[in-house]
């Protein structure tokens, strides 16, 4: 379980990680440079090399560990709100990572099923996360778990998606979740 927070991290670090993987959409798996990523967040290569070294996939796999971590509840702070019955709060703070990084989602979708690292990250995540789920719901089946699973997902990455629609879509989340 991940033991640093999202919001310990300064706005340099996760304009690179959004940065990157934006440059990894649209250019293509890899198929950009260290260069590319300082032109476009307009900080120094040095200051990359110090948050992340001198590999393209190093930035890659730090923004899937930490963004995954947060996305998926796998830090000691989000596993605290569930075990109190705060999964709205938990929620906000995902829909939050959705903010700082907003081309996570095309990121994660396009490479979630490619056989490589990256992939091999994404779907690691994934599992954590429905293993998360079965952990807190053990009375679901695998197909309670994906259609929960999914439609945690989809309040992640919904365009527009409003506090008021994620505490909405919670409250008979919720609901359906404690009649099974």
């Amino acid at each position: 379980m991940a033991k640093e927070g999202w919001g310990q991290k300064d706005a340099s670090f996760w304009k690179i990680l959004s940065s990157a993987m934006e440059l990894d959409v649209k250019k293509g798996h890899l198929k950009w440079t260290l260069t590319d990523l300082s032109r476009k967040t307009k900080i120094t290569r040095s200051l990359i090399y110090y948050y992340f070294g001198r590999s393209k996939l190093s930035i890659l796999n730090e923004a899937i560990e930490l963004i995954g971590d947060q996305f998926t509840g796998q830090t000691e702070e989000r596993y605290e709100l569930w075990k109190k019955g705060m999964l709205l709060e938990s929620m906000i703070r995902t829909r939050e990572i959705y903010d700082k990084a907003p081309y996570i989602s095309q990121f994660i979708l396009e490479h979630r099923v490619q056989q490589n690292e990256v992939g091999d990250r994404i779907r690691s995540k994934e599992r954590a996360f429905r293993a998360k789920l079965k952990s807190f719901y053990p009375n679901l089946d695998k197909d309670q778990i994906q259609a929960v699973f999914s439609v945690y997902w989809g309040m992640c990455f919904a365009p527009g998606m409003t506090n008021d629609g994620i505490e909405r879509v919670v409250y008979f989340l919720k609901k359906i979740l404690k009649s099974n």
